[in-house]
């Protein structure tokens, strides 16, 4: 892996620019979607658009964070940043529905490339575990920045400039990046054999948790964006208001996770985090057709502000749980987890949604979302336990 760089803040910006990036294409492209398939006529492929990125991208995390480990942070950063800059250019350039979906899979691979990468590259610029700790809390912050600014930034490019803007606006945002990873000293390539690979309790803990999170936070928008709009009766427009509260907060749950995980540990910031999230999901249960949109996102908040706490926390584990040459194959391993939860959680509650009354599929899909929750809960507690308080060193 990379040296360690006297540039940690330069690293550390540099990773948390890329995965803004990341999480803001996500939410760019869905918005630009019924655009897309008017100009392409491409409405019964839409979908593939977001799929067939989304597949590559988490089927490539894992290979790509050992890959990193094997040719260096930096150059899997650069070379992954590169490939997402010329595939925008080609996407934003694209006039046939084959060649935007053929640019949006290797899209999909490089984005794999430059996250674990990324993280790599924070981990060796900040050896000092209370500067990571809190580094990995600024990273976190970025992508949920992204999260809540993507759609509304999306919906304003693509209805003023058209869908094209919005892969304009990868190149814009990823070229400034890519020169500012040429300043991040390159350091010593990692050797080819770093031994055997030694995976500790903290970094299953954090798989298994990025698992639960995701499977479900994102089940959670799923089935509330349904409820919402099918139940309630209300337009696309409310439904996507209604998550606002929770996604802004976020936010700073993402940095106050930094500043609790030093003082306490990231077991304890995991507790904390989960406790919440299972509170909102129970509560939820308890909602039907009468409820008032003000009830239901009040339930929304405690799930967002438990992802918020529990997202730096895990990530942390997952760095200190594993060797620093494996920084790469830990952070894709992590995020592989993650998208895996997303994945099933939509197909899971899909079906429980359509083979049910909506309603009873609905509480059902919460039931099971808390109760992988809990185990992932049981599981940390067994496995890594509640550290003790941590003793905290200067910024």
């Amino acid at each position: 892996m990379d040296a360690i760089t006297p540039r940690p803040a330069l690293a550390t910006g540099v990773a948390a620019a890329s995965f803004f990036l990341i999480t803001l294409n996500a939410s760019l492209v869905t918005v630009a979607l019924p655009s897309i398939g008017r100009e392409l006529g491409a409405d019964d492929a839409l979908a593939w658009i977001l799929s067939g990125y989304s597949l590559v991208f988490a089927v490539c995390l894992l290979p790509a964070g050992v890959w990193s480990d094997r040719v260096g942070a930096r150059r899997a950063f650069a070379i992954g940043m590169t490939g997402f800059v010329a595939t925008s250019m080609v996407c934003a350039d694209a006039s046939d529905l084959t060649v935007l979906l053929a640019a949006r899979a290797v899209q999909g691979a490089a984005a794999a490339a430059v996250l674990p990468s990324g993280l790599a590259l924070l981990t060796a610029a900040t050896s000092d575990p209370v500067r990571r700790t809190r580094a990995v809390g600024r990273w976190s912050a970025a992508g949920a920045v992204a999260l809540v600014v993507g759609s509304p930034v999306g919906g304003a490019i693509t209805t003023t400039f058209g869908w094209s803007a919005t892969f304009w606006l990868n190149v814009a945002v990823g070229l400034p990046i890519l020169v500012a990873t040429c300043a991040v000293p390159t350091g010593q390539r990692s050797v080819r054999r770093t031994g055997r690979l030694s995976i500790g309790p903290g970094a299953v803990v954090s798989t298994v948790t990025g698992f639960a999170v995701n499977f479900s936070s994102y089940g959670v928008i799923f089935v509330v964006t349904l409820f919402v709009q099918q139940l309630l009766e209300k337009s696309a427009w409310v439904s996507g208001l209604v998550f606002v509260p929770m996604t802004a907060l976020i936010i700073p749950a993402n940095l106050l996770a930094g500043r609790l995980t030093t003082r306490y540990g990231a077991g304890r910031v995991l507790l904390v985090g989960q406790g919440l999230m299972l509170a909102g999901l129970l509560g939820l249960c308890s909602v039907d057709e009468q409820v008032s949109l003000w009830a239901l996102i009040a339930w929304l908040l405690p799930i967002g502000a438990g992802a918020g706490l529990v997202a730096p926390a895990m990530t942390t584990m997952m760095l200190d749980g594993i060797a620093a040459a494996r920084a790469g194959f830990g952070a894709g391993l992590l995020n592989a987890s993650r998208q895996v939860g997303s994945g099933t959680a939509a197909a899971l509650f899909g079906a429980l949604l359509g083979t049910a009354h909506f309603l009873a599929g609905f509480r059902v899909s919460l039931v099971v979302a808390a109760a992988v929750v809990a185990v992932s809960t049981f599981l940390g507690v067994s496995l890594a336990g509640v550290p003790s308080r941590r003793v905290v060193r200067g910024d």
